[in-house]
């Protein structure tokens, strides 16, 4: 097939090399004027390790990334948990693998050259029309293409290709990259968290080394209302910074490193499921369709999830109609799964309430003692509820 991909990040350069290398032919577009990896650290979690080890890049995620063995949430003064996954309870050497964005996206954007997709940048889409006979996009400048057999939208949550109302939520959170605190009671194998009620929280997230040989690095970040963003860009860092050392104390060594407002880059959350993954021979991936905020950690996991699947589903089906329905019943069960378990752990972690969070710190450690919650907690982390590699591993 021609197929065109709208987006070159995570969903679409990973669409991009599993369907170069099933011989496909793949012009991915992308308004950016060069290859730019957007935002700071993520978790690649066991699933999505499946999906990079399919494209035989996970030893090189491994090699920069940071081993993640748990996630240790605790409300202000450490001595309550409120969120404690260990991959350990999926097995011996589960683990998650945290990494900056611009490692995964770098390993990506090299399969998929290696895989033979061209790319055009500076190229911003803004639709696509199908007379029936031609697919062909739209672009921002009024310029059309030739024709496509398939369009992948991997455009993310602001896609021209799906309508949204209010897609976005009151919260984000400030993100920022420092040189992980070596030796302050932090560890290279744990998230570290802090809450107070869920407006308020903290992380610190091993994320390995931006290049082989460098510095352990960690992403830094704070939950922060949308709203309040221009206020915070306004006041001095160091008025912020008592915020964070008055709930967290053992964060100064992080804080330390960072001392400007340009070191943050700010991440506006959003939870929205467009009604359909496929419109003819348009098919949505990723946030596009399916944004989520990362609660569960489950962004760049279900996106890869998404092109391994879309790749799968046509070394199955030669008619591209097939193809599509079969993606969309590889994938809809755990897109369903995972947009009902965020929108409902969300409020919990991030949001205004009170009554939700003062439950969560009274109930959060006790439940999640019993002899079954180790395990459960580590497949909705790990992305593994719903057995989404069923389908994808089985032998062709």
């Amino acid at each position: 097939m021609d197929v065109a991909i709208a987006g070159a990040g995570i969903a679409g350069l990973a669409a991009a090399a599993f369907l170069g290398r099933a011989g496909h032919r793949v012009a991915v577009f992308d308004k950016a004027p060069a290859p730019a990896p957007v935002g700071s650290g993520l978790i690649v979690q066991p699933a999505g390790q499946a999906a990079l080890a399919a494209l035989g890049v996970l030893d090189g995620l491994e090699a920069r990334g940071a081993r993640l063995e748990r996630l240790d949430g605790r409300v202000q003064g450490g001595a309550r948990k409120v969120l404690d996954v260990r991959y350990e309870a999926l097995g011996e050497g589960v683990h998650g693998v945290s990494v900056h964005r611009a490692v995964l996206f770098e390993l990506l954007l090299k399969a998929a050259r290696e895989a033979g997709a061209v790319f055009l940048y500076g190229r911003e889409v803004a639709g696509a029309d199908d007379d029936g006979t031609d697919l062909r996009l739209r672009l921002a400048d009024g310029s059309r293409p030739d024709a496509f057999d398939l369009v992948i939208d991997a455009l993310g949550v602001k896609s021209p290709f799906v309508t949204r109302q209010n897609a976005f939520l009151d919260y984000g959170a400030l993100w920022a990259n420092a040189t992980f605190p070596m030796a302050h009671g932090f560890s290279q194998n744990i998230l570290s968290q802090r809450y107070r009620g869920a407006s308020i929280s903290s992380g610190v997230m091993p994320i390995g080394t931006l290049h082989e040989g460098g510095e352990p690095m960690a992403a830094f970040f704070w939950t922060l209302r949308a709203d309040e963003y221009a206020g915070w860009r306004a006041a001095p860092l160091s008025q912020w910074k008592e915020k964070v050392l008055a709930l967290w104390p053992e964060a100064a060594p992080v804080l330390n490193t960072l001392t400007s407002h340009e070191q943050f880059v700010f991440a506006h959350y959003a939870h929205h499921t467009a009604p359909m993954a496929i419109d003819g021979r348009v098919v949505h991936i990723g946030d596009a369709w399916h944004a989520a905020s990362p609660q569960l950690g489950q962004g760049a996991n279900v996106a890869l999830l998404d092109a391994w699947a879309l790749s799968r589903a046509f070394e199955e089906n030669a008619n591209i109609d097939a193809a599509l329905a079969r993606f969309v019943k590889l994938r809809r069960g755990h897109v369903q799964l995972y947009q009902l378990v965020s929108y409902l752990f969300t409020p919990v972690y991030q949001s205004d309430s009170k009554v939700l969070p003062a439950l969560r710190d009274i109930f959060a450690e006790p439940l999640s003692n019993f002899w079954f919650m180790p395990k459960v907690l580590a497949s909705l982390v790990g992305g593994m509820a719903g057995a989404p590699l069923r389908a994808l591993t089985k032998p062709k």
